[in-house]
């Protein structure tokens, strides 16, 4: 049993490897295929603001809330501000933003693709002389791409902005002490974690998604299967993304003031 798991996990690794370096090959065709290359921008990006939006602000509001209280303890309110801001653009934005996202889009993507693998539409594409790669998985993949960087940064304003408003609205923290200690600590560097975070979990979940969703075969129930696998394995891929990114990513000067 052991050995053919593992067996089964490096088949996997070629399977995408080999996916991957398609993929790739495919991107020369991006001119000819930027209408479909902007369709799914709107899909992922645009569309996904409303999720985006309610989760920036429920995380932020909490995070607020718990960290007045904590701080509350040892007389530290006025760490509030900068506290949020790191927080949220070092880590809980971008990871927070793709899961959300995995969860709308990414697995919208696997089920599509996996629909249209079990119909053979994919199979009719190919028979048309027209490259499935470069059709179905290379808009969606440079569309993550562009579109989880501006989706993170956007998580952490609005819940930069819930969390003020619980904070000062509601704990009572003076505002302008809030907002004085957020532009201290909350440096470029901080953008620069949420950004190239953003882009490699969009990536990441653009991928994973085409590729279960590609490499489907069977009947309906293959479709579920392929759309759990897209959820659990970019969640599970994000995470340890995230740890290796911040493992090599700066900490720029907040780290030194602090």
């Amino acid at each position: 049993m052991l050995s053919q798991n593992l067996q089964s996990a490096v088949s996997s690794v070629g399977d995408f490897s080999i996916f991957f370096w398609d993929t790739v090959k495919a991107g020369k065709a991006l001119p000819r295929r930027w209408g479909l290359f902007i369709k799914q921008c709107e899909f992922i990006g645009v569309s996904s603001l409303g999720i985006i939006t309610v989760a920036g602000a429920f995380m932020g509001g909490v995070l607020g809330y718990q960290l007045y209280i904590s701080f509350h303890m040892f007389g530290a309110e006025s760490l509030l501000g900068g506290t949020v801001g790191v927080a949220l653009y070092r880590e809980l934005a971008p990871v927070m933003a793709a899961i959300m996202v995995t969860g709308r889009a990414g697995a919208a993507m696997a089920a599509e693709l996996a629909s249209m693998r079990v119909s053979e539409q994919i199979d009719a594409l190919e028979v048309m002389a027209v490259d499935p790669m470069e059709f179905l998985v290379l808009p969606r993949v440079l569309a993550g791409l562009l579109m989880m960087p501006l989706l993170s940064l956007y998580f952490g304003v609005i819940g930069t902005i819930a969390s003020s408003g619980v904070g000062c609205g509601i704990m009572g923290l003076d505002c302008s002490t809030f907002w004085e200690q957020y532009k201290i600590y909350v440096d470029p560097i901080e953008m620069v974690h949420c950004l190239v975070k953003g882009a490699a979990f969009g990536l990441i979940l653009a991928w994973v998604g085409c590729f279960f969703g590609f490499r489907t075969h069977g009947g309906a129930r293959s479709v579920g299967l392929a759309t759990r696998s897209t959820v659990v394995v970019t969640c599970l891929t994000i995470l340890l993304f995230d740890y290796i990114l911040t493992s090599l990513l700066p900490f720029g000067f907040t780290y030194l003031k602090i």
